[in-house]
Protein backbone atom coordinates (compact mmCIF):
# COMPACT_ATOMS: atom_id res chain seq x y z
CA UNK A 1 0.00 0.00 0.00
CA UNK A 2 1.72 3.00 -1.32
CA UNK A 3 0.71 6.73 -1.59
CA UNK A 4 0.31 8.04 -5.19
CA UNK A 5 2.57 10.91 -5.97
CA UNK A 6 1.22 13.87 -7.20
CA UNK A 7 3.12 12.93 -10.57
CA UNK A 8 1.38 10.08 -11.38
CA UNK A 9 1.70 6.62 -10.66
CA UNK A 10 5.23 6.18 -8.27
CA UNK A 11 4.24 5.22 -5.16
CA UNK A 12 6.48 6.75 -2.13
CA UNK A 13 6.94 4.01 0.63
CA UNK A 14 6.74 4.72 4.74
CA UNK A 15 9.66 2.62 5.83
CA UNK A 16 10.60 3.18 9.32
CA UNK A 17 14.21 3.61 10.15
CA UNK A 18 14.92 0.95 13.21
CA UNK A 19 18.44 2.89 13.48
CA UNK A 20 17.48 5.45 16.37
CA UNK A 21 15.58 2.14 17.87
CA UNK A 22 18.43 -0.18 18.26
CA UNK A 23 20.76 2.66 19.29
CA UNK A 24 18.48 3.09 22.13
CA UNK A 25 18.10 -0.61 22.98
CA UNK A 26 22.24 -0.74 22.78
CA UNK A 27 22.76 2.59 24.88
CA UNK A 28 19.98 1.49 27.80
CA UNK A 29 21.53 -2.34 27.62
CA UNK A 30 25.33 -0.71 28.00
CA UNK A 31 22.94 1.50 30.81
CA UNK A 32 21.80 -1.98 32.69
CA UNK A 33 25.12 -3.53 32.31
CA UNK A 34 27.87 -0.94 33.81
CA UNK A 35 24.95 -0.01 36.58
CA UNK A 36 24.33 -3.86 37.36
CA UNK A 37 26.64 -4.80 40.44
CA UNK A 38 27.97 -8.36 40.20
CA UNK A 39 28.28 -9.31 43.89
CA UNK A 40 30.18 -12.43 44.65
CA UNK A 41 31.47 -14.60 47.45
CA UNK A 42 35.41 -14.03 48.46
CA UNK A 43 37.03 -17.04 47.72
CA UNK A 44 40.07 -17.38 49.46
CA UNK A 45 41.86 -20.54 47.83
CA UNK A 46 44.34 -21.38 50.67
CA UNK A 47 40.86 -22.54 52.35
CA UNK A 48 39.72 -26.07 51.39
CA UNK A 49 36.34 -26.70 52.03
CA UNK A 50 34.66 -30.14 53.11
CA UNK A 51 33.34 -32.24 50.53
CA UNK A 52 28.79 -32.72 51.41
CA UNK A 53 26.17 -35.61 49.75
CA UNK A 54 24.14 -33.44 49.22
CA UNK A 55 24.30 -29.45 48.89
CA UNK A 56 23.14 -26.90 46.71
CA UNK A 57 25.08 -23.67 44.70
CA UNK A 58 24.64 -20.32 46.54
CA UNK A 59 23.02 -18.34 43.98
CA UNK A 60 22.73 -15.29 45.18
CA UNK A 61 25.62 -13.84 46.96
CA UNK A 62 23.59 -10.71 47.77
CA UNK A 63 23.92 -10.11 51.66
CA UNK A 64 26.80 -12.18 52.44
CA UNK A 65 29.00 -11.60 55.19
CA UNK A 66 31.71 -14.27 54.23
CA UNK A 67 33.86 -15.16 56.59
CA UNK A 68 36.43 -17.88 55.67
CA UNK A 69 37.89 -20.14 58.82
CA UNK A 70 41.88 -21.32 58.30
CA UNK A 71 43.34 -24.54 59.60
CA UNK A 72 46.78 -24.61 61.15
CA UNK A 73 49.52 -23.85 59.35
CA UNK A 74 51.20 -27.24 59.50
CA UNK A 75 48.05 -28.42 57.94
CA UNK A 76 48.09 -26.49 55.02
CA UNK A 77 49.64 -27.36 51.57
CA UNK A 78 52.65 -24.94 50.38
CA UNK A 79 50.89 -23.57 48.35
CA UNK A 80 48.63 -22.51 50.11
CA UNK A 81 50.91 -21.78 52.74
CA UNK A 82 52.73 -19.60 50.54
CA UNK A 83 49.20 -17.51 49.69
CA UNK A 84 47.76 -16.99 53.14
CA UNK A 85 51.35 -15.70 54.46
CA UNK A 86 51.24 -13.37 51.35
CA UNK A 87 47.94 -11.96 52.91
CA UNK A 88 47.62 -12.86 56.82
CA UNK A 89 50.27 -12.91 59.75
CA UNK A 90 50.69 -15.91 61.64
CA UNK A 91 48.77 -16.64 64.15
CA UNK A 92 45.75 -15.56 61.87
CA UNK A 93 42.29 -17.89 62.57
CA UNK A 94 39.52 -16.21 60.58
CA UNK A 95 39.82 -13.94 57.93
CA UNK A 96 37.40 -11.56 56.09
CA UNK A 97 37.01 -9.44 52.78
CA UNK A 98 35.00 -6.12 53.27
CA UNK A 99 33.04 -4.48 50.67
CA UNK A 100 35.95 -2.68 49.84
CA UNK A 101 37.93 -5.96 48.45
CA UNK A 102 40.71 -5.29 51.57
CA UNK A 103 41.33 -8.20 53.76
CA UNK A 104 41.76 -8.60 57.13
CA UNK A 105 42.75 -11.33 59.37
CA UNK A 106 41.64 -12.11 62.73
CA UNK A 107 43.47 -14.28 65.60
CA UNK A 108 42.03 -16.14 68.29
CA UNK A 109 42.54 -13.09 71.17
CA UNK A 110 40.79 -10.59 68.41
CA UNK A 111 36.54 -11.79 68.55
CA UNK A 112 35.39 -8.91 69.56
CA UNK A 113 36.90 -7.55 66.69
CA UNK A 114 35.20 -10.04 64.37
CA UNK A 115 31.68 -9.05 65.56
CA UNK A 116 32.50 -5.58 65.52
CA UNK A 117 33.34 -6.41 61.36
CA UNK A 118 30.22 -8.87 61.18
CA UNK A 119 28.14 -5.77 62.78
CA UNK A 120 29.15 -3.20 60.43
CA UNK A 121 28.79 -4.77 57.64
CA UNK A 122 25.18 -5.73 58.42
CA UNK A 123 24.55 -2.22 58.79
CA UNK A 124 26.05 -1.31 55.56
CA UNK A 125 23.87 -3.66 53.92
CA UNK A 126 20.56 -2.72 56.28
CA UNK A 127 21.58 0.93 55.35
CA UNK A 128 22.00 -0.37 51.18
CA UNK A 129 18.46 -1.47 51.96
CA UNK A 130 18.81 -5.06 51.57
CA UNK A 131 16.11 -7.27 53.02
CA UNK A 132 16.69 -8.07 56.01
CA UNK A 133 15.98 -11.74 55.69
CA UNK A 134 18.55 -11.96 52.88
CA UNK A 135 21.19 -10.85 55.16
CA UNK A 136 23.15 -13.61 55.92
CA UNK A 137 26.76 -15.10 57.30
CA UNK A 138 28.61 -17.60 54.72
CA UNK A 139 30.91 -19.53 56.52
CA UNK A 140 33.82 -21.02 54.56
CA UNK A 141 35.60 -23.27 56.79
CA UNK A 142 38.73 -25.54 56.21
CA UNK A 143 38.12 -29.16 56.36
CA UNK A 144 41.25 -29.73 58.87
CA UNK A 145 40.06 -26.61 60.60
CA UNK A 146 39.17 -27.03 64.43
CA UNK A 147 35.40 -27.13 65.20
CA UNK A 148 35.99 -24.52 67.66
CA UNK A 149 37.12 -21.89 65.49
CA UNK A 150 33.97 -21.82 63.18
CA UNK A 151 31.64 -21.92 66.37
CA UNK A 152 33.21 -19.06 67.38
CA UNK A 153 32.29 -17.21 64.08
CA UNK A 154 29.13 -18.01 64.84
CA UNK A 155 28.57 -16.82 68.45
CA UNK A 156 30.31 -13.81 67.00
CA UNK A 157 27.47 -13.50 64.45
CA UNK A 158 25.35 -14.11 66.88
CA UNK A 159 26.35 -11.29 69.16
CA UNK A 160 26.13 -8.86 65.79
CA UNK A 161 23.07 -10.02 65.37
CA UNK A 162 22.95 -12.43 62.37
CA UNK A 163 21.27 -15.38 62.99
CA UNK A 164 21.30 -16.58 59.33
CA UNK A 165 24.19 -19.24 58.73
CA UNK A 166 25.33 -20.68 55.02
CA UNK A 167 28.26 -23.27 55.57
CA UNK A 168 29.98 -23.74 52.41
CA UNK A 169 30.73 -26.88 51.26
CA UNK A 170 31.98 -28.92 47.82
CA UNK A 171 29.76 -31.16 46.47
CA UNK A 172 30.72 -34.60 46.48
CA UNK A 173 32.98 -36.17 43.48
Amino acid sequence: MGKKSARGNDEVKGDVNMSPMIDCCFLLLIFFVVNATAITVAKDPSVKMPSAVSCSELKDANGCIVVNVYADAEKMSAEALKKFNKSYPAGTYWGVTDANGSSQGYSSAQTQDLTDFIKKQKELMESRNVDKAMIRLYLRGDMAAPWERSSTVIRCAAAAGVTNIVFGTLPSK
